[in-house]
């Protein structure tokens, strides 16, 4: 019955909900052979174990830093995980909300205006970012992906309060406020994740080329206030969680004080990883070609789809992509600016490499307008190629730089943790490794290639998950073995099995297995 109706509906019809079932799909091809691998990564080990043993604590900590509903989301998560094979199931529970982010996207930008295969493009690419490959491969980061899709919640709710660019309308409480607590419940998630309603107020700016720079400056306005109205109510909602003590504040909420240098920070080590989109910041030992070029050709692509945008529009046209742009790009920031921290990760940029997407892919289309015949043909042709481009770089970096370094890390570790023989209570040291020492092509930060174990901490809880994957009833499995780790190693007759974690192959562990004295 489904098959004889689907036939006698017009090709057109199947557009939209065949697109959607390929951006649900999308982000499996591209991720599943990374994430089914058997891998941690830094926290997961310790979030894992806090789940089971210490309730409560993962949910104080996050909240401490203004992330309540993170905290309690990824409680349940972890503590349903169980061990390291779970961590699979989390990191696949970020790649299907990467699925529903593109579909929703999507429909989003066609009720916009924007046509079909740009529309699906878009909504792919943002599926394939760096920050969207820190979300599908980190198992911790699950939760970021639903924050996201709260984010595009609080557009669609404003959008319908507020109503076109240039109406008239008057303002629709229930939908403004149901924005402003969509919002807010993205930003207790994430507080930089609800931001990425600017990328869809992005996309709708710069398709409506009727509205006065006046109406759009207006238009823009009011949902930057309803943005800011969910920001200062999830505020709000930890101060009285602090004030009542109900958890206690963590030193790293604290506002940025020293402006002027953190503008000229942000310019130099944030915007250019967002003006980057697909390509990969190498530094500092990695090839920084491909990353100065995309760049460039960003700043080139958008300069030019600007200049088309006067010819068609005149100095209203571009002073409204040009208002957008930076008004956006600010808004897309703001949470980080305001931060006292300044640490330019990925998983911290999907709003704003968002809103450079929206107008690098604008830009391609009003070039493809030069030429009426094939233009646009050629515009969506190269879009096409970009994308596919970057769904292929997205798959070869989650295995190179999460999975396979992961792994061996991983394995080095586990086969160290195969020689504790309980009744000795082995003496174990793990020798920690620097950033230099990880396996994969290049490192940045301690997202992708990085090290896990090059901290002691890491190293304990690593080694303490696979000892208890080797027995599971022990209550406490570090009393079966003395730990201790360190970047020097002592002198062989201080440990009986030694993990070289500078070396990740099978031969960098030394069982020495000495006779308890």
């Amino acid at each position: 019955m489904v098959f004889s109706l689907m036939k006698r509906l017009p090709p057109r019809a199947l557009v939209v909900p065949g697109t959607v079932a390929l951006l649900l799909l999308l982000p499996w091809l591209i991720y599943w052979s990374a994430v089914i691998h058997r891998y941690g990564l830094r926290d997961d080990y310790a979030i894992l174990r806090e789940a089971r043993e210490e309730p409560g604590k993962i949910l104080r900590v996050c909240a401490s830093q203004g992330r309540p509903l993170y905290g309690w989301m990824l409680e349940l998560s972890a503590k349903a995980a169980g061990g390291i094979d779970g961590l699979m199931g989390l990191r696949l529970m970020g790649v299907a909300g990467l699925g529903v982010l593109a579909a929703a996207v999507f429909l989003l930008l066609r009720k916009e205006g924007w046509r079909p295969g740009s529309a699906a493009l878009l909504a792919g690419f943002l599926t394939v970012t760096p920050s969207a490959q820190v979300i599908a491969n980190w198992s911790i980061c699950w939760p970021q992906a639903l924050a996201l899709m709260l984010g595009l919640g609080a557009f669609a709710f404003a959008r319908r309060a507020i109503g076109p660019p240039g109406a008239e309308a008057q303002v629709r409480w229930p939908y403004a406020l149901a924005a402003v607590g969509t919002m807010a419940s993205a930003t207790l998630i994430y507080q930089v994740s609800g931001l990425f309603s600017a990328v869809l107020l992005a996309a709708s700016l710069v398709v409506h080329r009727d509205v006065s720079l006046k109406d759009t400056a207006r238009w823009m306005l009011k949902h930057l206030l309803v943005m800011g109205a969910g920001l200062a109510l999830a505020y709000a909602v930890t101060q009285v969680l602090f004030k009542t003590g109900v958890f206690p504040p963590s030193p790293r909420l604290s506002f940025e004080k020293h402006w002027v240098d953190k503008t000229v920070w942000a310019l130099t080590h944030v915007f250019p990883n967002a003006l980057a989109l697909s390509a990969l910041n190498e530094a500092p030992v990695g090839d920084m070609d491909g990353y100065r070029a995309m760049v460039v050709l960003t700043l080139t692509l958008l300069g030019m789809g600007i200049a088309v945008e006067g010819r068609r529009s005149g100095l209203g046209g571009v002073g409204r992509w040009l208002l957008a742009l930076v008004t956006l790009s600010g808004a897309a920031y703001s949470v980080s600016f305001l931060a006292g921290e300044r640490w330019p990760t990925y998983r911290t940029l999907n709003a704003l490499t968002g809103v450079w997407a929206v107008f690098f892919a604008a830009s391609l289309v009003n070039l493809g307008t030069i030429w009426p015949r094939h233009g646009p043909r050629m515009a969506t042709g190269l879009l096409t190629a970009f994308v596919a481009f970057s769904a292929l770089l997205a798959h070869e970096q989650s295995l190179e730089l999460f999975a396979l370094p992961q792994g061996r890390e991983l394995a080095v570790m586990e086969q160290g943790a195969s020689l504790v023989v309980p009744d000795r209570q082995p003496r174990v040291f793990v020798l920690t490794a620097k950033q230099s020492d990880s396996t994969a092509p290049f490192h940045y930060l301690d997202e992708f290639g990085s090290v896990s174990v090059d901290a002691e901490w890491v190293a304990k809880e690593m080694l303490k998950a696979l000892v208890k994957e080797r027995f599971p009833r022990e209550r406490d499995v570090s009393g079966l073995y003395r730990f201790a780790a360190g970047p020097v190693a002592p002198e062989p007759r201080n440990y009986d099995i030694l993990i070289d974690m500078r070396r990740q192959h099978v031969s960098a562990v030394s069982p020495i297995l000495q006779k308890p004295r």
